[in-house]
């Protein structure tokens, strides 16, 4: 499977490693070209990440993972894209600024293939995958989603300095738009992702559908969640 990562930061970095020790091809895209050649050195980028250099000094030089700058090198062809650009909020106003993930949107949208997984990791507004985001990308791509590309929201809870940890602790919640896109999500995560036994949950520890990108979106703390 080839997954591509777009925004290589305390975040995705680390997620962009687990796909990579899970199997998959990842090719993680970065407006940093710094971040881009330290990654491709096998060298963290940043401090205090939990076995972050240890699987970079591994996965690296194996081929398994690779960063770039540019977006045609790493969205065509992609089984899932994944998104985890920070969202803002002004300062001024306390509204979100889209700035950042707008700009990723449309270039990842300029060299999307169908067929694609678009995942939407980063902490968004109740609403904004399906009014904002399929909208951005259906124009820019001609594509059409639950057709043509299939569109999840999967709020990022995690910490920094325990990513690897908490990815196995906590359940991972995907929220779709059409059953196809829950379907692509599900197995998309289910081969990523390993889980702790968590006898406290009141259902298995593992990828759990809410629905819709809605209950997601509500439900984006790492905090252990209650079965639906």
């Amino acid at each position: 499977m080839k997954t591509a990562v777009v925004a290589l930061g305390k975040i995705g970095l680390p997620l962009a490693v687990q796909f990579a020790d899970a199997g998959h091809e990842v090719v993680g895209v970065d407006v940093n070209p710094r971040q881009v050649e330290l990654i491709n050195a096998a060298t963290e980028p940043f401090p205090g990440e939990a076995h972050l250099q240890e699987k970079l000094s591994e996965l690296v030089p194996a081929g398994k993972l690779r960063a770039t700058t540019d977006y045609a090198e790493a969205i065509p062809g992609a089984d899932a894209v994944v998104i985890v650009v920070p969202l803002f909020v002004n300062d001024a106003t306390w509204e979100p600024d889209f700035a950042w993930m707008d700009a990723a949107t449309r270039s990842l949208a300029e060299h999307l293939t169908p067929g694609t997984l678009v995942s939407y990791e980063t902490t968004l507004p109740v609403g904004t995958l399906r009014t904002r985001f399929v909208p951005m990308i259906e124009e820019i791509s001609g594509l059409k989603e639950s057709v043509d590309f299939f569109a999840v929201f999967s709020p990022e809870r995690v910490l920094t300095g325990r990513v690897f940890e908490d990815l196995r602790k906590y359940p991972k919640l995907i929220g779709a738009i059409s059953e196809a896109g829950t379907q692509r999500a599900r197995e998309f995560y289910e081969s990523a992702l390993q889980f702790d036994e968590r006898p406290d949950l009141n259902k298995p520890n593992g990828v759990w559908d809410l629905g819709s990108p809605k209950p997601a979106s509500w439900r984006s703390s790492p905090r252990p969640p209650t079965a639906m």
